[in-house]
């Protein structure tokens, strides 16, 4: 089966993003690309998401995910207080009007490979 223009640039802005990595954990990312339908499934549940935020590790597991070895470890070191750092900021502007910013960060599916 031929590949569409948009999967191969999803390929190739895959590969770009993992090329500065060691061999060893691009290796580990590319096994775990092959589980990304389910990993997105998985955090298309908002209270999933979030809880990814802080522990992204267990989530995983929790999910049936497979983590090779070397992201396991780098995922123990996690900082599980990323959810706070990621909390609402308010500011205040000069003629004294406050506002907060609201991010939100969805994951979605992009196009199949293969």
């Amino acid at each position: 089966m031929a590949k569409t223009k948009s999967q191969k640039s999803v390929r190739s802005h895959f590969e770009d993003s993992i090329a500065q990595l060691s061999p060893s954990l691009q290796r580990e990312m590319r096994e775990l690309r092959k589980q990304e339908a389910k990993i997105l499934k998985l955090l298309s549940d908002p209270k999933k998401a979030e809880q990814y935020l802080s522990h992204p590790l267990q989530l995983l597991q929790a999910g049936g995910i497979e983590v090779p070895a070397l992201l396991k470890r780098r995922l123990q070191q996690f900082d599980p207080n990323l959810a706070q750092h990621l909390s609402r900021q308010s500011y205040a502007l000069p003629n004294g009007q406050t506002i907060t910013a609201r991010i939100r960060v969805r994951f979605t599916q992009g196009p199949k490979e293969g």
